[in-house]
């Protein structure tokens, strides 16, 4: 085989070749957002029908947490990213001036950590020699070797802060539809119980779907974890109501 074939074949393979769903690097925002968004909202749909509030009341405060408690959730996903982003770097400096100052020390450091992967004799010395040959690769191989992080996790922080955003929005928005549309009055709390819990199979359903596991295995997770969350909250504002005439 020559070499252009080899390239023409690797281009067809690296065309072809799929690791998972274009959404997966996005599917833990997807995740953090439509939970909160789910639990949140319905917490304050059962607060506002164990104090006994108007419908007008529960749809005000619904809307107001799916836009100030999306909002902080996407600016607090934003804003850690950026921050460990700065801490990426300014430990990376760190590594790049032990390399310059403590050489020796760095690079057996390095010896060690190939030879954890299976590495011996020749090939860990050549594959040491080749690492520490360059300073950025040697600093980025101690970056992950040693404090396990990468330059590419804290990549695109808007497009994650945007992503938990819109997932809060618009699973957080399912368990309100009742008393949004026109449903009588004493079955709205009934049908924000069943669209709250619809809401969480379809979060765990998209779960399964990105990252290409069985269906039930998200759907029973997520639905698990939510309504735990759900009840817990709806438990608290009970509590609170029932002791000091509070409620959430």
């Amino acid at each position: 085989m020559t070499d252009r074939d080899l390239t023409r074949r690797f281009a067809a393979h690296r065309s072809e070749e799929v690791h998972g769903h274009r959404l997966g690097s996005v599917i833990q925002d997807i995740v953090y957002g439509g939970n909160d968004g789910i639990v949140t909202t319905f917490a304050i749909v059962a607060g506002t029908v164990g104090s006994g509030l108007p419908r007008y009341v529960a749809i005000i405060l619904g809307l107001g947490n799916l836009l100030a408690d999306g909002i902080s959730m996407a600016t607090g996903a934003y804003l850690s990213m950026r921050s460990e982003r700065d801490q990426y770097r300014r430990i990376r400096d760190e590594e790049l001036e032990e390399i310059r100052t403590h050489p020796d020390l760095e690079r057996e450091e390095v010896r060690e950590y190939l030879q954890s992967l299976g590495l011996k004799g020749h090939t860990l010395h050549n594959a040491t020699k080749a690492v520490t040959s360059d300073p950025a690769v040697w600093a980025d191989t101690m970056m992950r070797a040693e404090h396990d992080l990468s330059l590419s996790s804290t990549d695109r922080p808007i497009l994650h802060a945007f992503t938990t955003f819109l997932s809060f929005q618009i699973f957080g928005a399912i368990p309100l539809i009742p008393y949004i549309v026109p449903v009588a009055a004493d079955n709205r709390f009934r049908i924000a119980i069943a669209s709250a819990a619809i809401a969480l199979v379809a979060l765990g359903l998209t779960k399964s779907w990105v990252i290409r596991e069985k269906l039930w295995r998200g759907c029973i997770e997520i639905t698990a974890v939510g309504a735990a969350g759900a009840v817990v909250a709806y438990g608290i504002g009970a509590a609170l109501k029932s002791a000091i005439g509070v409620a959430l």
